[in-house]
């Protein structure tokens, strides 16, 4: 049985994020439920966002700067980031050129770093999908370059659960609003797709500690 408690802040977040949206002319749909998100979220700690922050981020490195790789390996595995590298990711750091097409979509990563890193309180502010990060924002809030990561990832320290959830359903609802304008033909939104899509991927991996980062899917 649901607590009254959580059925009145579930529905407040809900109430929310519909008077945000229609502020911001985007249409959204009754059918998500916020409510059998909370019951089946899993939110993930804080130190598993840390490290993935990292990973992605040096992953988006080394697809720019090919000839360190090896370098950028030896230093995962001395700090203790390279077991929790995916079968996906191993790939691509081991690969000795990648592809335009994979070192365009490895470079998408960092919209979702920006949302890990509001996750664990790294950032204030999450601003709507509609403008790209720029990779030096990104390396303002970790450590500098190949140096010793573990005062980062123990420092981290995860949102409440109502905060995480609040923005799953932000970006699930924007996310569903892209799709239904594509699907119906219908005047573009001020959003950028491919922004929303990273966001989605990274706070579905947040929001479900036992999946994989190469498994999430975005459904809406």
């Amino acid at each position: 049985m649901i607590k009254p408690s959580i059925l009145m802040s579930t529905l407040k977040s809900k109430t929310q994020t519909e008077i945000l949206l229609v502020s911001l002319g985007i249409p959204f749909h009754d059918r998500v439920s916020l409510i059998e998100k909370e019951q089946k979220s899993e939110i993930r700690s804080a130190q598993d966002i840390a490290q993935r922050i990292l990973i992605l981020t040096y992953l988006i490195y080394i697809s720019n700067v090919e000839e360190d790789r090896l370098e950028i390996i030896e230093f995962l595995k001395k700090e203790n980031l390279w077991d929790s590298v995916t079968g996906n990711e191993r790939k691509l750091f081991l690969k000795k050129k990648l592809t335009r097409k994979e070192r365009i979509n490895i470079s998408w990563r960092s919209e979702g770093i920006w949302v890990l890193l509001f996750t664990i309180n790294k950032i204030e502010k999450l601003e709507l999908p509609q403008q790209e990060i720029e990779m030096d924002a990104i390396f303002n809030q970790i450590p500098d370059f190949m140096t010793k990561t573990e005062a980062f990832v123990k420092s981290a320290v995860i949102r409440s659960p109502a905060e995480i959830l609040d923005l799953w359903d932000l970006i699930y609802r924007i996310h569903w609003a892209v799709r239904n304008v594509k699907l119906n033909n219908l005047a573009p939104l001020d959003v950028d797709s491919s922004i929303v899509i990273e966001r989605h991927y990274a706070i579905n991996w947040v929001t479900n500690s036992s999946l994989n980062w190469d498994d999430v899917i975005t459904d809406t």
